[in-house]
């Protein structure tokens, strides 16, 4: 995998995955509908080359604008379907309450995405810090920061989430703003758990 990062910008060129292809497609949709987003957790993590399984894509998105979201609907709705609610107003009702909407391609349930709403300080500085993502020259994307993403993984603690918190630091230890990282560290009280990340 080749792979660089500057002004906030990530280059890579790999083999894509059935899950790449499906994350970028719903991505197009998402920026069609005029949806601000930024994707988190495992898949930015196997976006650059980690190997485990996931089966659902985490997208945060800013769901202020309802004639936004019911564009996105619209896209959706010939070739997707909502996993948890059964339409329009049942799904702006699950994200008043804070809940994700899980959609996938219709007749299957993985991978799918979990759309979830931006609902915090830290969801609010990963949709106005985005990380853009370009692959293969031609698929640009958009992840969260990693100085908050690395810090978000060592705050969720699992097996799974201090291993990718490793994997991206490992990868970006040299590209990424150390003192953010810390303030993200400490701002999520998981500054005791930097020593995971091997420095």
């Amino acid at each position: 995998m080749e792979l660089s990062f500057e002004n906030n910008t990530i280059k890579l060129s790999r083999t894509l995955s059935i899950v790449d292809e499906f994350t970028f497609e719903f991505v197009k949709l998402l920026e069609k509908a005029g949806i601000s987003y930024a994707i988190v957790s495992g898949y930015a993590a196997l976006l650059f080359g980690r190997e485990r399984i996931t089966e659902d894509i985490d997208i945060l998105f800013d769901r202020n604008d309802k004639d936004k979201i019911e564009k996105l609907y619209e896209l959706i709705s010939k070739d997707y379907w909502l996993l948890n609610a059964r339409s329009f107003d049942s799904a702006m009702a699950l994200l008043k309450e804070n809940s994700a909407v899980r959609i996938a391609k219709k007749d299957t349930i993985s991978p799918n995405i979990e759309l979830k709403p931006a609902k915090n300080e830290f969801d609010d500085y990963s949709l106005s810090n985005a990380t853009t993502v370009i692959v293969n020259k031609k698929h640009e994307i958009l992840i969260s920061p990693l100085e908050l993403q690395i810090p978000y993984k060592l705050y969720l603690s699992s097996k799974k989430d201090l291993e990718d918190a490793r994997f991206l630091y490992d990868i970006f230890r040299e590209k990424i703003d150390k003192n953010k990282l810390s303030y993200f560290c400490g701002k999520l009280g998981v500054a005791d758990k930097i020593h995971y990340l091997g420095d």
